[in-house]
């Protein structure tokens, strides 16, 4: 099979832990642009803690954020867009803002980053790995934000999502890490962004490789004709995919591209 397009998350995929892109995964995804081949991040992350990576990369290429919500061509023009209605975003704000055991609460509206305390600990710690820093939320009500990110203990989160999910069953909801609790509409996914994009390329998904590391790529993983599960990935994402390759800290990524596009 000829693969004319890949996809990529990015945070325990295309990044080791330390969040950096090593020599070798940077210049195995340099020779697939320079083939001519769209290589497409996809990711949790806003569109501004993606594109140090589209850059480095190379190619103008397009970049996916918020999980699908959006996706903008390489000169960030938005091409697709997908946001809370605001009834869901208001009924959020209200639950989420008067809830004691919830201290970060994060509103992403297109390059946007929102919260109602830009100073606590973990929207810190999200700052520091993204690159970008929270402004305070505005006084006047929101309204066209892609995602709200709630951060917190794992016990916390993993409650959170069990008392929202029954209250919200037209919502993706779910945890991109155990800390990490993801909210944007049923319609933002990286299987319908990925596929708005292969429409887009005019590369069906039986000649596209996808690489990801967990539940939030797993949608994408089954989507692609070629499916590839990092190495640290849990094991049942790993039963989902074509092959697994070695964990993020050793080039898994790197190591599947030399394969399917030497030099």
């Amino acid at each position: 099979m000829t693969y004319r397009a890949i996809y990529s998350d990015i945070d325990g995929t295309l990044l080791n832990r330390e969040h950096r892109m090593s020599a070798r995964t940077l210049a195995a995804a340099r020779h697939v642009v320079s083939l001519g081949i769209p290589f497409i991040l996809v990711s949790a992350r806003p569109p501004l803690a993606i594109t140090p990576f589209t850059d480095a990369i190379g190619g103008k290429q397009p970049l996916i954020a918020f999980n699908g919500a959006l996706i903008l061509d390489g000169g960030l023009n938005e091409l697709y867009s997908v946001t809370l209605d605001d009834a869901d975003l208001n009924r959020l704000e209200t639950l989420l803002e008067n809830d004691p055991a919830i201290t970060s609460i994060n509103y992403y509206q297109g390059m946007h980053w929102y919260s109602p305390d830009p100073d606590n600990f973990w929207t810190v710690q999200e700052g520091d790995i993204t690159g970008l820093r929270a402004s305070a939320k505005p006084a006047a009500p929101l309204t066209t934000v892609h995602k709200i990110l709630v951060m917190g203990d794992a016990p916390v989160i993993r409650a959170l999502q069990e008392r929202l999910k029954p209250q919200f069953p037209h919502l993706e909801i779910h945890r991109s890490k155990d800390e990490y609790l993801e909210i944007v509409n049923k319609r933002a996914t990286k299987a319908q962004a990925i596929a708005f994009m292969g429409e887009r390329l005019g590369v069906p998904a039986a000649e596209s490789v996808a690489f990801g590391d967990n539940y939030n790529d797993l949608d994408m993983l089954r989507y692609a004709g070629y499916s590839v599960a990092m190495g640290n990935a849990p094991d049942d994402i790993k039963a989902e995919c074509s092959i697994v390759t070695a964990p993020n800290d050793e080039d898994g990524l790197a190591q599947v591209l030399e394969r399917l596009f030497p030099a």
